[in-house]
């Protein structure tokens, strides 16, 4: 079965990256552990390779190297949504962000003279 040893790594190795992260990382609720870990598995298997190109030290065809890059980019995948998750729902943050999107669009034009 070596077609099937790969995607068992890397399904593996994400399922254990997630949980890692999900220790790290607390979800808020059960909901959010749930729609997180839907999207960080699959995200996980699928960045999978890219990790092993990105890291040298991942690179390889054996299935420890499948697993420890499927892990790496479930770990990833999981952090990288709840941070982004957790900085967004913040009411300070999203204020702060829109006030600078509104600076960024510069100054009232004035009429020509």
């Amino acid at each position: 079965m070596p077609t099937i040893e790969p995607w068992l790594a890397k399904l593996l190795g994400s399922l254990i990256g997630v949980s890692i992260s999900m220790f790290m990382v607390a979800p808020r609720s059960w909901v959010n552990a749930a729609y997180r870990g839907a999207c960080s598995i699959p995200a996980g298997i699928i960045f999978a390779p890219a990790m092993q190109r990105l890291f040298w030290f991942l690179d390889g065809v054996g299935f420890e190297n499948y697993l420890a890059a499927g892990c790496a980019a479930g770990f990833t995948t999981w952090f990288v949504l709840e941070a982004t998750a957790r900085f967004l729902s913040s009411r300070d943050t999203m204020r702060r962000l829109l006030e600078e999107m509104v600076k960024l669009g510069g100054p009232p034009p004035r009429d020509r003279e």
